[in-house]
């Protein structure tokens, strides 16, 4: 009996690893992935980065459109910082920095990924 490639298991996933990616992934061993690193709270993971950009390459895992890019740049920091969040809180963030603080760059883009961390006490910041 012939086996689809789609049913066909990978070869064994290091499960606990984070710091490895899988080299082949199928449906099955994407989403078993994806439920084991469920509790993904913003560390690097790169078997969940993986299999996120397999199902989402492959149409089996849609983005949401609804939420934004937030990116924040401080002057004294070298790197900036990048949330995601709803369209209005990062409008009204966006607005009071820019009251408030201009000596901040902040950036509201369609470029959200779900690996990116949510932006902190984010209902404080929606209508």
């Amino acid at each position: 009996m012939s086996v689809l490639p789609e049913q066909r298991e990978a070869w064994p996933i290091s499960l606990g690893r984070c710091d490895i990616a899988p080299d082949h992934l199928t449906p099955a061993s994407a989403h078993r992935i994806m439920q084991t690193h469920a509790h993904w709270m913003g560390s690097p993971c790169a078997q969940r980065r993986a299999a996120l950009h397999y199902l989402v390459r492959t149409g089996r895992y849609v983005l949401d459109s609804r939420r934004r890019h937030l990116r924040v740049s401080f002057p004294h920091l070298e790197a900036p910082l990048d949330f995601q969040c709803d369209c209005a809180a990062a409008e009204e963030l966006a607005t009071i920095l820019d009251r408030t603080r201009t000596d901040l760059d902040v950036v509201i883009d369609r470029n959200v990924h779900p690996d990116m961390p949510p932006l902190p006490c984010a209902t404080l910041w929606s209508a």
